[in-house]
């Protein structure tokens, strides 16, 4: 299962707070190559990408260290979260995972990642992670909202502090890339998709509708209704 939405929606409150609540819910891994643990799939994951990671052009930029490790983890995470579902009975929970790293270099990648030469490589990241995620729980809420609390809170983030425009044209093209690659993802058997507006509907209710929504994915209970 995995939190997808723009910088401000609460991911995070949210992904601490069904950990709290339930002993079933695992955090995923992320990429970190101080785990010795992790080197080993990147060296196996990166030659492959080699291709894409190495093409430069005048009209594209170089790839960041950062897109890289988003191009490892896209290519290779599959196994690394099938390991980690192997050793235990509950449910994995990713917090800037696949569809977050897809809407990431959709919207702000090289530009080389929008031309047809690497159109391959976008559809078998589509299909790969389309059988792969079963639950995407999708946070939003308006655009004023949203800027108040990237401004507010104490972490660095690339608008905060930046102008009212600045802040709507850097979550429009976020939220456009997401549904974007939400579309893709839903269309061929994709993940069930579950939309709540966190300006409407308080953590309480979105842990609980999350749980029931796991219940009925999982394990055969009623089908709770989402909210809008």
């Amino acid at each position: 299962m995995e939190l997808v939405g723009l910088a401000g929606a609460g991911k995070t409150t949210l992904s601490r707070a069904l950990s709290r609540r339930s002993e079933k819910i695992q955090i995923g891994a992320e990429i970190e190559l101080r785990k010795l643990k992790h080197i080993p799939v990147f060296v196996r994951n990166a030659p492959p990408l080699l291709p894409i990671i190495l093409h430069w052009s005048r009209d594209s930029r170089s790839f960041t260290w950062e897109e890289i490790k988003y191009l490892v983890y896209l290519n290779g995470w599959p196994h690394v979260l099938g390991q980690q579902a192997a050793r235990g009975d509950g449910t994995i929970l990713l917090d800037h995972g696949p569809i977050f790293k897809l809407a990431t270099l959709n919207a702000f990648g090289p530009e080389y990642l929008k031309t047809e030469s690497i159109e391959t490589w976008w559809n078998n990241m589509f299909k790969q992670w389309a059988s792969t995620v079963d639950i995407v729980i999708w946070l939003d809420a308006p655009d004023t909202i949203l800027e108040k609390r990237i401004n507010s809170r104490s972490q660095r983030h690339a608008v905060k502090g930046k102008t009212e425009a600045e802040v709507l044209q850097f979550l429009a093209q976020y939220r456009m890339s997401y549904e974007e690659i939400l579309a893709k993802l839903m269309t061929d058997c994709g993940p069930a998709l579950f939309r709540f507006d966190t300006s409407q509907t308080t953590l309480e209710q979105v842990v609980d509708e999350v749980l029931l929504t796991v219940a009925s994915q999982f394990e055969g209970t009623r089908q709770p209704a989402s909210l809008a």
